[in-house]
């Protein structure tokens, strides 16, 4: 496999990421049902759980339980698309979400809930449904078939006029 196929298949290859040994870090969040499919932009707080203990402390957290996001909030900022669909939550996991050096975070594990209002730091960014296409109808036309189609029936049309022929002369 050359070394774009095994970059696609670390992210791509939900065992591939699950073997990853760097930080993983897991942050819960609310939204309105409503905003499914639209895109938001979430401030990651200073502090997020380990996403492998959930807090409990672990190798891959320093035994800490979790994972501290350095910078000012615009560096922390997160932007996503939430799928269409929130019922019973989803988790969005977004590799390197503070670029390469990542803050030492290499997925977060953004676990979003639909709730009745969205989680602090959590904003609205784009319709969460696209503008319809506009359909307009056209009239019926006729439409000439395919050069090869036609070409075929000269073809079939000059062979059955010869196998006529061919009939006539051998008929005498």
């Amino acid at each position: 496999m050359n070394a774009m196929g095994e970059a696609l298949s670390r992210v791509l290859d939900p065992a591939a990421l699950d073997a990853c040994d760097k930080p993983r870090g897991r942050l819960v969040i609310e939204v309105p049902a409503d905003w499914a499919g639209a895109v938001i932009e979430v401030v990651i707080p200073t502090r997020v759980a380990c996403a492998r203990c959930d807090g409990g402390g672990c190798e891959g957290c320093g035994l800490r339980g979790g994972h501290r996001v350095p910078g000012d909030p615009t560096g922390r900022l997160v932007r996503t698309r939430l799928p269409s669909a929130l019922e019973g939550g989803v988790v969005l996991r977004i590799l390197r979400p503070f670029g390469d050096d990542g803050a030492g975070i290499a997925q977060l594990h953004l676990e979003v809930r639909a709730g009745t209002a969205a989680s602090a730091g959590v904003t609205w960014c784009a319709s969460a449904v696209p503008e319809e296409p506009r359909i307009e109808r056209a009239e019926p036309r006729a439409v000439a078939p395919p050069l090869g189609a036609r070409k075929a029936a000269t073809y079939a049309t000059i062979a059955v006029a010869l196998a006529a022929l061919v009939a006539f002369v051998l008929g005498r």
